[in-house]
Parts: C-alpha cells; sequence; structure tokens
C-alpha cells in the first residue's frame, strides 16, 4: 500500500521538477548574467507611473516568509535585496522578480480571488511537508511506525503540496503576462536587449513556485 501511495505522490513531484527545470531555472541562470543600470525599486516604480498608479507603495523586507502576505492594498513587497551578491540586485534575475510582483499587484486588483488561492498555496507548500515531517519524525521515535510508511507519507505531503501550487500557478503567469505587457507596451526599458532579458526572467520567476519549499530550498 505504501509503495502504491509513493508513486502516485512521486509523480506531481517529478512534473513539477520537470516544468521548472524547463521553464525557470534555465531562464533565470541566463538572466543571472544580464546586467541592467537601474535598480528593481526603479523598475518597479517606472511600471507603476506608467499604469498611473503613482501612489502605490513599495516596501522591501529584510526577510520574508514564503507563505507571508507580499501585497495589501496600495501596496506590495519587493524581493529583499542579498547583501552576499551585491551585483545581484542589478541583474535580470532581480529585475524580473520584481516585475513579477508588479504583475501580481496588478492581478489583485483584477483577481483577488486568484491571488488569495495562490498565496494559500504557497503557504500549504510550506507548512505542510515541515509538519508532516516532525510528525513522522516523532511517529518514527514513539509509536514505531515502519520507516517506509513514515517516508511514503513524507512524500505524499510533498505531493500534494506540489499538486496546490501546480493548480494555482496560473496566477503567477497572467501576472507575469500583464508585467510583460507593460514591460513591451510602455518601453519601461531604454534597451531592447534588457527589455528582453527582463520578460524572460518575470516569465520564468512565474514557473519557480511551482515547487514546495522544502523541496525548492534542497534544489
Amino acid at each position: 500500500m505504501h509503495r502504491i501511495l509513493l508513486l502516485f505522490a512521486i509523480l506531481p513531484l517529478f512534473a513539477a521538477l520537470i516544468l521548472r527545470k524547463l521553464n525557470a531555472d534555465r531562464a533565470l541562470s541566463v538572466a543571472r548574467k544580464t546586467h541592467l543600470h537601474l535598480k528593481p525599486e526603479a523598475l518597479a516604480r517606472r511600471m507603476l507611473d506608467s499604469m498611473g498608479l503613482q501612489d502605490v507603495e513599495l516596501k522591501t523586507k529584510k526577510r520574508v516568509w514564503a507563505g507571508a502576505s507580499i501585497l495589501g492594498d496600495g501596496w506590495f513587497c519587493l524581493p529583499p535585496p542579498k547583501a552576499d551578491e551585491p551585483e545581484h540586485e542589478m541583474s535580470a534575475h532581480a529585475h524580473g522578480q520584481a516585475a513579477l510582483r508588479v504583475g501580481l499587484y496588478l492581478l489583485s486588483q483584477r483577481d483577488p480571488a486568484a491571488i488569495s488561492r495562490r498565496q494559500w498555496a504557497l503557504r500549504f507548500g510550506q507548512v505542510m511537508p515541515i509538519f508532516t515531517t516532525i510528525v513522522v519524525v516523532f511517529g518514527l521515535a514513539v509509536a514505531k511506525i515502519p520507516v517506509f510508511w513514515g517516508l511514503s507519507i513524507i512524500v505524499a505531503s510533498l505531493g500534494l503540496a506540489t499538486c496546490a501550487q501546480v493548480f494555482t500557478v496560473v496566477a503567477g503567469r497572467q501576472a507575469a503576462s500583464m508585467a510583460c505587457l507593460i514591460l513591451e507596451k510602455k518601453r519601461t526599458l531604454p534597451r531592447l536587449s534588457e527589455e528582453e532579458a527582463v520578460v524572460a526572467s518575470t516569465r520564468a520567476w512565474a514557473w519557480y513556485g511551482i515547487v514546495p519549499g522544502l523541496l525548492s530550498r534542497l534544489m
């Protein structure tokens, strides 16, 4: 029985890993090598200004839990800069993430339910596997449950979390499309090469969150 559980859990995990490798990891690796002449915050502000959203507040938090709310009424958070990689802040890798946050904010104004579902899936993907692992470890030590059953339960929790994030990734893709449309139509960036790099990075970031947090940290 545990083998059947393990098999059905591995299938969505395997599919999510392939999708992320093909649609996110490769593009983001290239984006790290492309540098722009403005900071991500400046790009986000230009995008908002071009849409007449000058009153939207941009926030930056040093540490943000993956399941924490990153946007609200009249504000959203930008990804925190990496202190150990100062050059990262000027790369298309960081700008694509900032552009996606703009898209998520715009989508929240049009379809808040989609953003709520996506936020729930990210929280579930962070909490469920960790909580399950703690319970299984406790069960192995106290209740003496079989090791294979414990492993199957942990993998099943990852598979369930993956399904939640796969089914809601459409919200991230919609947000990425909105952000890319602004970049291309409003000519937010002066150089075509920079625009193409940020557009590719933005679309890649939409796929990046398809893998649960516990597994994503190991990649």
